[in-house]
């Protein structure tokens, strides 16, 4: 985990992408606001509700999931030694297109099913226990698309071998991000609990956690990409990563 933090140090560029994703998902989730009150004021029928919400949750995981290869793509060239560059890791994501969509449907489909065993009674722990397990098995997927450019369903099979094989290194290192966010994940929820709850009154007060937010968000960035630079630098020391990287 520490080599991968000193990668986005010495490549800071590669928080562009969690950014820019960032603002694209602003975007799309506008949009697809404004449709649903379109609909609304034409007081179109409810069944088309259901067409438009799938449509715009499986466009906002689609553009979460580009950016992370995007930035998995980018993340792979750093660790050759190489100068990232933002507009040829997003040509490499174009070239996923295919697998991108593809695991998007498979992401969306698994969210909605562990969210609606968590919603039954008495079975909450149960959905949380999956989605913890589906994390863990998917996590190199996006690398995998990314490096190998393969199918949705194939990506998922060998992450789960992969996670399988390494699952004592992953779950370390996700351990210890989820532990550094701890405290700086505290603060910035009582931060956004002050602000939006009406708590602060001056200018002062206002501008000060404005500027905590954004270093929240800053953090979350950081994090994010930390994240995928792991999860790449993972999967290049697999077998099946270095037999990829030799060929």
């Amino acid at each position: 985990m520490r080599a991968s933090f000193d990668v986005v140090r010495a490549n800071p560029a590669l928080l562009w992408f969690p950014v820019v994703s960032t603002l694209c998902l602003v975007l799309v989730t506008l949009f697809w606001i404004f449709e649903g009150a379109w609909l609304y004021a034409v007081s179109g029928p409810w069944v088309l509700f259901v067409p438009l919400v799938l449509a715009g949750v499986y466009s906002l995981t689609f553009v979460g999931i580009f950016f992370n290869v995007a930035l998995a793509g980018a993340a792979d060239d750093a660790l050759d030694g190489q100068e990232p560059s933002f507009g040829e890791a997003m040509g490499l994501a174009w070239s996923r297109f295919g697998p991108i969509a593809g695991w998007s449907a498979w992401a969306l489909v698994a969210s909605l099913v562990i969210s609606l065993v968590e919603s039954i009674k008495g079975l909450k722990w149960a959905g949380q226990a999956a989605q913890v397990a589906w994390s863990f098995a998917t996590f190199f997927v996006i690398p995998l698309i990314a490096v190998e450019g393969i199918a949705a369903g194939e990506a998922r099979r060998r992450s789960f071998s992969l996670a399988k094989a390494d699952w004592q290194e992953e779950a370390g290192g996700l351990g210890a991000l989820r532990l550094a966010l701890v405290v700086p994940g505290l603060l910035f929820y009582l931060d956004a609990r002050l602000l939006f709850g009406g708590h602060a009154h001056s200018t002062i007060a206002k501008t000060m956690l404005v500027l905590g937010l954004l270093c929240g968000f800053a953090l979350s960035a950081a994090v994010s990409t930390i994240r995928q630079v792991f999860a790449v630098s993972l999967y290049r020391r697999s077998p099946a990563g270095a037999t990829t990287l030799a060929a």
